[in-house]
């Protein structure tokens, strides 16, 4: 009751005072200042609600665990994201030293290809925010290379495990 009362009041001098200002009826106003604080409000929750989602939903990626070969799916030892490189790698030299070269070659390439889109990244936030909107054209240009090598990379991935598949049916 009182949190409906306090809403109330300020719902009322804020739509006086915007009455004041725009020359609305009190009505009218009411109306525009209700509406904008539900707006606000909405934002509000929504934008926590998000934020928490993308919280939860990083934190799986990162606690991820690698346990099979993406190639054979051969079971490996349990590893994180981080780790894999490492604990893995034995096997991607042995069983597959093609994908094992090609992955060298291609971390090399994801390399020099991240560091200007993120530079390009972060100027185009910043023409963005400046208040030219075509900043926000700039930030697309700058994610059309890494969702371009990340594609090319699962249909390489996706090639050698259709390789593997059709020598091991041969044997």
């Amino acid at each position: 009751m009182l949190v409906t009362g306090v809403s109330s009041v300020v719902l009322f001098a804020s739509a006086e005072e915007v009455e004041g200002i725009a020359g609305l009826s009190l009505v009218e106003a009411a109306l525009t200042t209700g509406f904008t604080f539900s707006l606000i409000a909405f934002l509000l929750v929504g934008s926590v609600g998000l934020g928490k989602k993308a919280f939860r939903d990083g934190r799986k990626i990162y606690d991820q665990k690698v346990v099979k070969c993406y190639i054979c799916n051969e079971p490996l030892p349990e590893a994180s994201l981080r780790q894999v490189g490492r604990l893995h790698s034995s096997h991607y030299q042995t069983v597959h030293p093609d994908t094992w070269k090609w992955s060298q070659k291609w971390r090399r390439m994801w390399i020099l290809t991240v560091v200007p889109s993120v530079l390009t990244f972060v100027l185009g936030m910043y023409i963005a925010f400046s208040g030219n909107y075509l900043g926000l054209l700039v930030v697309a240009i700058a994610m059309i290379p890494l969702l371009t090598l990340t594609w090319l990379r699962s249909l390489k991935l996706r090639q050698f495990r259709r390789e593997w598949t059709a020598k091991r049916k041969e044997l």
